[in-house]
C-alpha cells in the first residue's frame, strides 16, 4: 500500500519529439495533481520536448546519449537505477520498444505496477514484424493493465494481442478546449497578424496540416489534391505545413515536381498551434492510419471545418457531412473534391466547424486528466 504518500510514476517512451504520445505524456506530467503524484520521464532518445520538461523541474533521463548506444544489460541497469532512486510505484510504457526493453527492469528486478499504452495498431508500422507482434503478445501477459487511447486500439489489444478484457482500459485523448477557442476579437486579431507575417491575404483559402513528416501522415496525398485543384483553375488556395521528420526532404522534392512551390509554406516545428489553427480556414489530415489524433481534435476545438481520411481514429471523432468530411484513404480525387467543396462554400465551412466545436467538448482535457489520476491511484496504492 502507498497510503498518504505521493505516487511516483515513471513514463517511458522511445523518443521525445512532437508526436501524439509525447504530447500526451508532457500534458500529463504538467497537469497531474502535484500533491498526489510525482512524475519522472525516461526516453530512449531525446527530442524537442526535453527543454520544456527540464524547465518544469521534472526528473528527465535519456537512455542513449551523445551518440552512444547502450547494450541490453546496461539498459536494464540504467532503468533499475531510476526505479530505485525515485522509488517508482507505477511505470507507464508507451509503444512496443519501451515495453520490450524495459520489462525485465519493471517486473523481474523490481515489483512495480506496469501499465502499457499503445496509440495505434502495431501492424500499421513498417518496422513492426509478425515476430515482434508475437513477442509483444507474450510480454503483455506480464503487464497489470493495457491502455488504449481509442476504441480501435482497445479492440486491437483484445482481438489481436490477446489481452484479457479485464486488463484493458480505455482513456480517450482529450483536448484543452479553452486553449484553442479564442474570443472572437482575439481570433480575428491572430488571424490578421499571422497572415500578415506569412504574407497571406485574407481572401486566400488556407489549408493546414500540422503533423510530423512521416509516411503515416500522407502529406503527399494533400499535395497531389492541391495540384488537381490548380488544374481545375482554383488558384486561391495556400497550404501551411508545420512539423518536421524523415519525410521532409521527399515532400520538398514532390512540391517542386508538382509545381507547388508558390502555394506551400513550411513552418518547421511550432509550439503556437492554437494561433496557427485560428489563422487557417480548413484543416486536413490525410493519414493512412491514426490512434486518436490530437491535431484533428485541436482543429475541431478551434471550430474549423476538417477533412480527414476515413480510417480508424479519424472516424471515431469525425461524423461525415455532420461535423467534418471523411474521404477514402489515399484517394486523391475524393480529397480534392472535398477541399474544393469547402473552399467554395463559406457557409458549409462555418456549419461544420460549429458542430465540430460542440462535439469535441465530449473529449475534454480535464476529463482525460481525471481518468489518468484515478488510474494511477488505483495501481499506485496496490
Amino acid at each position: 500500500m502507498n497510503n498518504n504518500k505521493k505516487i511516483n510514476i515513471l513514463f517511458v517512451l522511445p523518443n521525445f519529439d512532437t508526436g501524439g504520445s509525447e504530447k500526451l505524456v508532457v500534458d500529463l506530467v504538467e497537469h497531474l495533481n502535484k500533491d498526489q503524484f510525482s512524475p519522472v520521464i525516461c526516453v530512449f532518445f531525446s527530442g524537442i520536448y526535453a527543454k520544456r520538461i527540464k524547465d518544469l523541474g521534472i526528473p528527465f533521463y535519456v537512455v542513449h546519449q551523445d551518440g552512444k548506444i547502450k547494450g541490453k544489460i546496461a539498459i536494464v541497469q540504467f532503468l533499475n537505477s531510476i526505479i530505485r532512486q525515485h522509488k517508482i510505484n507505477v511505470v507507464n510504457t508507451h509503444h512496443t520498444s519501451s515495453l520490450l526493453q524495459g520489462l525485465l527492469s519493471f517486473k523481474l528486478f523490481n515489483r512495480t505496477k506496469l501499465i502499457h499504452t499503445e496509440h495505434t495498431r502495431l501492424e500499421n508500422h513498417s518496422n513492426i514484424t509478425p515476430n515482434l507482434i508475437r513477442v509483444q503478445i507474450i510480454f503483455l501477459k506480464f503487464v497489470d493493465a493495457a491502455l488504449g487511447i481509442s476504441q480501435g486500439v482497445c479492440d486491437y489489444f483484445r482481438d489481436v494481442l490477446k489481452v484479457p478484457e479485464k486488463k484493458i482500459i480505455k482513456i480517450l485523448n482529450g483536448v484543452d478546449i479553452e486553449r484553442f477557442k479564442l474570443s472572437k476579437d482575439e481570433a480575428q486579431g491572430k488571424r490578421i497578424e499571422y497572415r500578415q507575417d506569412l504574407r497571406l491575404s485574407n481572401e486566400e483559402i488556407v489549408i493546414g496540416l500540422f503533423a510530423n513528416f512521416r509516411k503515416q501522415k500522407n502529406h503527399e496525398l494533400l499535395l497531389k489534391a492541391i495540384k488537381l485543384l490548380k488544374g481545375r483553375g482554383i488558384n486561391n488556395i495556400k497550404v501551411v505545413l508545420a512539423g518536421d521528420g524523415e519525410e521532409r526532404q521527399n515532400i520538398d522534392k514532390l512540391i517542386i515536381e508538382l509545381g507547388l512551390a508558390s502555394c506551400v509554406l513550411f513552418l518547421g516545428m511550432r509550439q503556437d498551434i492554437p494561433e496557427l489553427m485560428n489563422m487557417i480556414d480548413i484543416y486536413c489530415l490525410p493519414s493512412f492510419f491514426e490512434g486518436l489524433p490530437f491535431s484533428l481534435m485541436e482543429a475541431m476545438a478551434t471550430g474549423l471545418s476538417c477533412v480527414a481520411t476515413n480510417v480508424e481514429g479519424n472516424n471515431e471523432i469525425v461524423r461525415n457531412q455532420q461535423n467534418g468530411i471523411l474521404v477514402e484513404s489515399n484517394n486523391v480525387e475524393e480529397l480534392a473534391n472535398a477541399l474544393q467543396k469547402l473552399s467554395m462554400d463559406k457557409t458549409l465551412r462555418e456549419t461544420l466547424g460549429r458542430q465540430a466545436a460542440l462535439d469535441i467538448r465530449e473529449l475534454t482535457f480535464e476529463n482525460m486528466i481525471r481518468k489518468y489520476e484515478e488510474l494511477f491511484v488505483r495501481y499506485g496504492n496496490r
